[in-house]
């Protein structure tokens, strides 16, 4: 598998600069063509604000978001400059869709998506719609992460489900050949004697593709699964974390929550999220 246009989604100004300068990092070593994309939102105005809003207020929150979009776009190419990539700008209008509806438009034909981690107590909607709906591997980038080679290693958090492995075979886009790849499964081991066939197949593929695959089993006990697969990550050194991402309805992710949401919120390395 081959990285040629890598989409960077960029939702603030504060972390501009560490997704423009892992996205041409990343954009280098892949020789890929490096997309950034911003959304103007649809100024809002809340109803349960008694005031009259004139046409110069929402001209000057336009121009606001406009400054916002310029400082973007100025820590985008700067870091594309830096590596000797050539970047390619989009700065969009929302038009009545959503930010994450405008964001996925131009995502979808991309080979690769990335976006900043949400802060704990932001609802995340932009990445979470792109997660959902851009039908892309989605990587989430944490705060402050200083940008360095992906390809060496990898957890993989493992299931016999379709968004597993989609998340598997995706993450052999950022894999170097020789990677060393674990994909982890939380829950009870096989009993002695037992084969966990589908897992071992798994890692077979990644054999072929001249990777060193090893399938672990661990008990989540008392912990949250997040926290169990970011200790496997610590533990191994992985570069970053692959999963499978919302497999489940909509209801039930709000109602129970969801692994995906908590390495949304908590990771400390990349996350490859696939749909």
């Amino acid at each position: 598998m081959t990285c040629r246009t890598i989409a960077l989604c960029f939702t603030d100004g504060a972390s501009a600069q560490t997704l423009a300068r892992t996205g041409a990092a990343l954009a280098r070593q892949h020789g890929a063509h490096l997309l950034g994309l911003h959304v103007l939102p649809d100024p809002v105005v809340h109803a349960s604000v008694s005031m009259y809003v004139t046409g110069e207020i929402l001209t000057q929150i336009r121009a606001g978001q406009r400054d916002t979009a310029l400082e973007i776009e100025t820590a985008f190419k700067a870091a594309a400059e830096a590596e000797g990539v050539t970047p390619e700008w989009r700065c969009l209008e929302a038009r009545l869709a959503t930010i994450g509806e405008r964001l996925c438009e131009s995502a979808r034909a991309a080979d690769l998506v990335l976006v900043m981690r949400p802060e704990r107590d932001a609802a995340g909607r932009p990445q979470e719609e792109l997660i959902r709906n851009a039908g892309r591997p989605v990587l989430m980038i944490p705060p402050g992460y200083q940008p360095g080679a992906l390809g060496a290693s990898a957890v993989i958090g493992w299931s016999a489900t379709r968004e597993a492995t989609r998340a598997a075979h995706d993450a052999r886009l950022l894999l170097d050949e020789g990677a060393e790849v674990v994909l982890l499964s939380v829950e009870k081991a096989p009993d002695p004697g037992e084969q966990d066939y589908p897992a071992n197949e798994m890692a077979a593929m990644f054999s072929r593709h001249g990777m060193k695959a090893t399938v672990t089993h661990r008990s989540p006990g008392e912990s949250r699964i997040a926290e169990v697969i970011e200790r496997e990550a610590f533990e191994t050194g992985a570069s970053f974390i692959a999963t499978g991402a919302f497999g489940h309805s909509k209801a039930y992710d709000f109602v129970l929550g969801t692994v995906t949401r908590d390495l949304m919120q908590r990771a400390k390395r990349p996350v490859l999220f696939s749909k």
